[in-house]
């Protein structure tokens, strides 16, 4: 049996604004936002981060503090800004993680699977 690897979309709220988010299990991070979101959404950075984007460019991203929503279910998330994200919202997987989710592979969809404590 093969299974396809698809691409995964989830509804996010930033500070009550809505946005179709892409979910990226592969991004070891919360949720990067586009610099656009970032200024609807009144976010304020209070660090500056490293990351190594895919082509392997270095390139620096602000990171602040949001009360999120991810398919209706709140929580607090470090939201890195990235100013050449060519899209609104990356959910990451430490995002999932926290509230519990994993990426269906069969339907490409977020399943609740719950959070365990070890």
């Amino acid at each position: 049996m093969a299974f396809h690897v698809g691409i995964t979309f989830a509804e996010v709220e930033i500070s009550g604004r809505r946005y179709r988010a892409l979910v990226d299990t592969g991004f070891n991070g919360e949720l990067v936002v586009s610099r656009r979101v970032a200024e609807e959404a009144g976010l304020r950075p209070f660090r500056t981060r490293e990351r190594v984007l895919a082509d392997g460019r270095v390139v620096k991203t602000g990171v602040a503090v949001a009360v999120v929503k991810i398919n209706g279910e709140e929580t607090e998330a470090f939201v890195e800004i990235l100013d050449e994200l060519p899209l609104d919202v990356l959910i990451g997987v430490y995002a999932l993680e926290r509230l519990g989710y994993v990426v269906d592979p069969r339907t490409g969809r977020l399943e609740k699977i719950g959070m365990y404590l070890l």
